[in-house]
């Protein structure tokens, strides 16, 4: 049997050895007792090819496999072109393209971010429930991560709540800040239930923002953002909160002629790989509309 986005094998090491297969899995991959719940009503665990139970005793050189059960696509496929930047058994990363939903809702069923990576999965033979790990605005491109399994879902989502997953992005904001480094650390939360619009509130969830100037133009600044936490619209608040709301953000700052959105990107994403443990850090390049705003505001400065 052979790895794949539903099965895992693991040889045990020394260190390990004369442990239960349960203790091994939680101290090689983190796996929760949730995840150890969902095997047994989902799939199976093999030690050296026979059928066993968690409690089992490994040995040096043992072969484990994990089998997590397969699941089925929760999307609609829709040939919608996607830009795969990396992909391995447990993730897909995806450089997103501007104006396409991420999930399906009432007003977008199709056409979205899910429906694409179903069908993209579905045309290489992938079965498995769509996971997003990060979330990404319809109107914000960039770096998105989807987990292909439940154990790739928990180790990702432990690593962001524990401040270990780097978020990056770039933003292009009216004005010059007067400060070219700097943190934002300002609660966020609704003015009002039901809102879509968030605000620095004193009763707010705790929200840290950091970042720094990499560009200047005439009356705008290119901006490197790193986000500590990942609140709903925590970039498009906290650059408003302190006077450069982002160029072409029609709800917390004006439309704009140079482009038809907010000029947000999300950057790069650094984290560790659920399988291996291996830190990457992966970035992707600004689409069009983004490198026209960066020409377009340099040519007002010259």
């Amino acid at each position: 049997m052979k790895e794949n986005h539903h099965r895992l094998i693991y040889k045990v090491k020394s260190e390990y050895s004369g442990d239960t297969i349960k203790e091994i899995l939680k101290k090689e991959y983190s796996m929760s007792t949730r995840f150890f719940k969902n095997i047994k009503n989902n799939g199976y665990i093999l030690l050296n090819n026979m059928e066993t139970k968690l409690y089992k005793t490994a040995w040096e050189d043992d072969i484990i496999m994990v089998e997590m059960g397969e699941e089925e696509i929760d999307a609609v496929p829709n040939p919608i072109p996607i830009n795969v930047v990396y992909e391995d058994h447990d993730i897909l990363l995806i450089n997103k393209e501007p104006g396409i939903v991420v999930h399906p809702t009432r007003g977008h069923i199709n056409n979205t971010l899910a429906n694409a990576i179903a069908y993209y999965w579905s045309s290489s033979g992938i079965s498995c429930k769509i996971r997003f790990a990060n979330r990404l605005d319809m109107d914000t491109s960039g770096l998105i991560l989807i987990g292909k399994n439940k154990f790739a879902q928990q180790n990702i989502q432990e690593q962001m709540i524990a401040n270990k997953v780097k978020k990056i992005y770039w933003a292009f904001v009216e004005g010059i800040l007067k400060e070219k480094e700097g943190t934002i650390n300002a609660p966020i939360g609704r003015v009002q239930e039901g809102d879509i619009m968030r605000r620095v509130l004193e009763e707010g969830r705790n929200s840290i923002t950091h970042y720094k100037v990499i560009g200047e133009y005439h009356n705008a600044s290119m901006v490197e953002i790193q986000l500590e936490t990942g609140r709903t619209h925590q970039i498009r608040v906290h650059m408003e909160h302190i006077g450069h709301p982002l160029i072409g953000d029609t709800l917390y700052n004006n439309a704009s002629s140079l482009i038809d959105r907010q000029a947000l990107h999300s950057r790069a994403l650094g984290f560790k790989l659920p399988r291996s443990g291996t830190y990457m850090e992966f970035t992707a390049d600004l689409p069009k509309d983004l490198l026209t705003l960066h020409s377009n505001l340099a040519g007002e400065s010259l």
